[in-house]
């Protein structure tokens, strides 16, 4: 199995004031990862349902692997890992709230996307990480 990628939906790749707009660069980086054989999962807190669905408004979701709920906080109050899919551990979580993110995969931490914006560039240096030879910035 190749790299684990967990993305958070609304803020993340989504606009979280009305979903209709795809964050710039997400679907070329989804589209990399998929190339790659990396296993790529959205996951929120409004549920596996609604990153289904908000995969399948942008058309994204034949690049998704898995959709599911966010699973409740941990004692440190960080999103657990707990009752994930069996085998199914994230190697990465990109995240507008890197605070959240469970301790253990590495975080990419990226800023919230409140509004459409065509020229935002939250995604930026994940997309160049990705797409040249400074991979092993991550």
């Amino acid at each position: 199995m190749g790299e684990v990628w967990f993305f958070d939906v609304d803020a993340c790749l989504v606009d979280s004031m009305s979903g209709a707009s795809l964050r710039p660069l997400a679907r070329p980086i989804l589209e990399v990862l998929h190339g790659r054989g990396a296993l790529v999962v959205w996951w929120s807190a409004g549920g596996a349902t609604h990153a289904r669905d908000m995969a399948r408004r942008h058309d994204v979701a034949a690049l998704v692997h898995d959709f599911l709920d966010k699973p409740p906080r941990g004692a440190d109050g960080r999103w657990s890992l707990a009752g994930l899919p069996s085998g199914l551990r994230p190697d990465f979580c990109v995240d507008d709230r890197p605070e959240d993110t469970p301790l253990g995969p590495r975080t990419v931490a990226v800023p919230p996307y409140l509004a459409p914006d065509p020229h935002d560039r939250g995604l930026r240096d994940l997309h160049i990480c990705l797409t040249t030879e400074n991979q092993n910035m991550i």
